[in-house]
């Protein structure tokens, strides 16, 4: 294989791709990516058997071939290059890059050994990029990061309404839940990605800034994007939680406080939280009352204005699990809504209804 290839465009592929590839003790193909040169393009692939992605690449074929490099290795070298273009042909069992001031040899695996990657048939819906990849990265936060209850660590997609598609992650604790614009799409079925897929399918819409095919199958899904990249994940199988029974029906409090003094009464507290990272909420007539203390720095209280509605109330939460949601909150002002002593809290923007997230408190 030789072949001339952008510098700026193959580094930019491989840093996508490389995320895919991790080191496995029985198949350690699979930290490499598979780089393909034909008379139809330059095709860089990965896999975990969890996720795999392949991404065409313009560039002068001089002669065609195959071959699977370490995706670290390659990326490595490839970040100190500073030339525009370069040449990477196979020697033997090495692939070489050079420039016009440099020389690099990289060991190779067998080419045989990389699975072999399919793509994925069924009914293509057509999606808009952005607003997928807004879902995903509005929710995934939430999604439980233990392998012990796999439906817990995914996103879960499905169609609620029309025109619409709802990204919702859990991780038992607390609940994210967003709901962004789909038009005319019609998801037959829900679905499960794994939080890790879920991310790097939002991470490829980014990178390719185009609407993709979206394919869905009882166990796996893919997006294909027009410029002929192609990523592809697994599906969780089971049952996501029926979360809806665990969103109040009722609240015995309404505050609404401005997002940015909340934010900021968190920036101290969070210098005097305990080890379980505590903060106390106590809600009286027309205030919110943020304290936190540690017995080994000292204790600190900042009280916002706010407008209250209902009953006073005081209860305790990991303030990271209310931190969290702010960023992806678009209002200025928030809605804090409260169920009751013992029970869950539900964070709104006050003008955003497509967006609702649910925390427990602590029980200390």
């Amino acid at each position: 294989m030789e072949i001339t290839i952008p510098h700026n465009e193959l580094l930019k592929a491989l840093e996508l791709v490389s995320r895919v590839s991790t080191k496995h003790v029985t198949l350690p193909i699979l930290q490499c990516v598979r780089l393909e040169a034909t008379n139809n393009g330059i095709l860089l692939q990965a896999t975990n058997l969890e996720i795999a992605v392949e991404i065409p690449i313009n560039g002068k074929v001089v002669e065609e071939g195959v071959v699977a490099v370490p995706a670290q290795t390659f990326l490595q070298s490839i970040q100190y290059i500073s030339q525009k273009d370069l040449t990477i042909r196979t020697e033997e069992q090495l692939l070489q890059l050079e420039t016009d001031s440099s020389n690099t040899s990289i060991k190779t695996f067998s080419v045989d050994e990389f699975p072999n990657l399919s793509k994925l048939e069924g009914e293509e819906l057509l999606l808009q990029g952005k607003m997928f990849s807004y879902g995903i990265k509005s929710v995934a936060f939430a999604a439980s990061q233990t392998s012990i209850k796999p439906e817990l660590g995914s996103v879960f997609i499905q169609q609620k309404k029309e025109h619409s598609l709802t990204f919702v992650a859990t991780d038992s604790f607390r609940l994210m839940e967003k709901t962004v614009s789909q038009k005319d799409l019609i998801l037959d079925q829900s679905l499960m990605v794994p939080q890790k897929n879920a991310l790097e399918l939002a991470r490829i819409i980014d990178f390719v800034d185009d609407n993709p095919i979206f394919i869905v199958n009882d166990n796996q899904c893919a997006l294909k994007f027009p410029n002929g990249v192609y990523i592809s994940s697994r599906l969780v199988s089971g049952n996501f939680p029926d979360y809806v029974q665990i969103i109040p029906k009722e609240y015995s409090t309404h505050v609404t406080v401005l997002k940015d003094d909340l934010q900021q009464a968190f920036k101290k507290t969070n210098i005097f939280l305990n080890k379980f990272r505590q903060v106390s909420l106590l809600v009286t007539k027309n205030s919110l009352t943020i304290s936190s203390q540690n017995n080994e720095v000292g204790h600190t209280t900042d009280t916002l204005k706010a407008q209250v509605e209902g009953d006073e109330i005081t209860l305790n939460f990991n303030q990271q699990y209310i931190m969290d949601p702010l960023s992806h909150i678009n209002d200025d002002s928030l809605k804090l809504s409260f169920a009751g002593v013992g029970r869950a809290m539900v964070i709104q923007g006050v003008s955003d209804k497509n967006l609702r997230y649910l925390v427990m408190p602590m029980n200390k």
